[in-house]
């Protein structure tokens, strides 16, 4: 039963604010006596992530990840987190993976919430990708080795991520965060509850849509940036993939379309996808989502697929329809390594896929531009 007026602002529904379900978070709140809110970075299925000052000034801004009271229980993502930690040291990929700096439980009036104090960046690859902003091939070169390096710490570690999409792969830059100059004001959108509706304390008196400011990384050097793979929310054991991961849909594996059994080169071929968009500022496989069954929208994305990658001259017709896409100058040289490094990807036996630390030694990777 609905309790509240609708909000068309882009922000979390208002519905999940119920026993179970989100926390509700105020600006200038403080959590474990030490953590202040102070804006609102995103929202997903099951939780909502907020810019915060550790009042200790040990780890300066962060990002506090508040996680449904449901969701909280016997979380995965805590574990896995905890895990990386006490990963490998020495690899080179441990600094382009999400860290955990802090962890604690919040007893709230829709129930005891899981936190994570993660590390704040500025901004993450769909919101690059949004602003259409053309990339060079040094570009796409120095975020795919980033993002790369830190899959294989992932997968190395034993953990098969099974989100690997734009929102989660976050960036920053080496010089640090700017104090406050990456978040515009926040927009409140009151919360109305309907006629007749007993009210309590479980929502919030406003939600805030997103106070990340777009386009902030544009004219950044690439060299600059920083990336880290984010979210494990969705990521599985490697040894106990049973359940169908949470992939989106257009990011999805032939063999997760089919229902067949997967395993970790799932996030091979979900990453070819992501360079695919983080470069062109497109899909690589549109799906119409609107009023389609699921049936109706997997055969839609299995005949895309067949079209792009199934012909005897699948090169010449990938690389075409990637440079049809591709912005600025990006070089015949680099077009035709990027094609073969996505292709390399792309591939629909998932034991053709290379494993992250393959692809490392790719020649569009080896031959940087700069």
């Amino acid at each position: 039963m609905r309790r509240f007026e609708r909000i068309h602002d882009v922000v979390e529904p208002v519905e999940e604010y119920r026993p179970g379900g989100y926390h509700p978070v105020h600006l200038h709140d403080v959590f474990s006596h030490r953590y202040k809110i102070i804006a609102k970075l995103a929202y997903g299925q099951f939780s909502t992530v907020w810019l915060a000052n550790d009042i200790e000034l040990v780890h300066g801004k962060v990002a506090l990840k508040i996680l449904k009271a449901d969701a909280s229980k016997d979380n995965t993502e805590l574990s896995m987190l905890l895990s990386l930690s006490g990963s490998n040291n020495e690899h080179p990929g441990r600094k382009h993976a999400i860290e955990l700096l802090d962890h604690f439980y919040h007893a709230g009036p829709n129930g005891n919430h899981l936190c994570l104090v993660l590390p704040a960046m500025i901004s993450d690859g769909q919101a690059m990708v949004t602003t259409g902003t053309p990339h060079q091939a040094g570009y796409i070169q120095w975020l795919s080795r980033q993002i790369l390096l830190g899959l294989d710490f992932i997968h190395q570690s034993g953990i098969v991520h099974c989100d690997l999409q734009p929102a989660n792969i976050l960036v920053s830059v080496t010089s640090g965060i700017s104090d406050g100059k990456f978040m515009q004001p926040p927009e409140l959108a009151p919360v109305k509850w309907l006629n007749g509706v007993k009210q309590d304390d479980s929502a919030p008196e406003y939600l805030i849509p997103s106070q990340r400011r777009r386009g902030q990384l544009d004219n950044v050097p690439f060299s600059a940036l920083v990336v880290k793979i984010g979210d494990l929310g969705g990521a599985q054991w490697m040894h106990q993939c049973g359940q169908i991961p949470v992939t989106p849909r257009a990011l999805r594996a032939p063999e997760l379309i089919t229902c067949n059994s997967w395993e970790i080169s799932i996030d091979t071929w979900a990453l070819g996808c992501l360079i695919f968009e983080l470069a062109t500022n497109e899909p690589l496989f549109p799906l119409g989502m609107f009023g389609l069954t699921r049936d109706e929208i997997d055969k839609e994305h299995e005949g895309l697929i067949s079209q792009l990658l199934d012909s005897t001259d699948r090169r010449r017709l990938f690389t075409t329809h990637l440079a049809d896409r591709l912005m600025g100058h990006f070089g015949a040289d680099n077009l035709n390594r990027l094609a073969d490094f996505l292709l390399l990807m792309l591939q629909r036996s998932p034991q053709k896929r290379p494993s992250a630390k393959q692809l490392l030694s790719s020649p569009f990777l080896a031959d940087e531009t700069k």
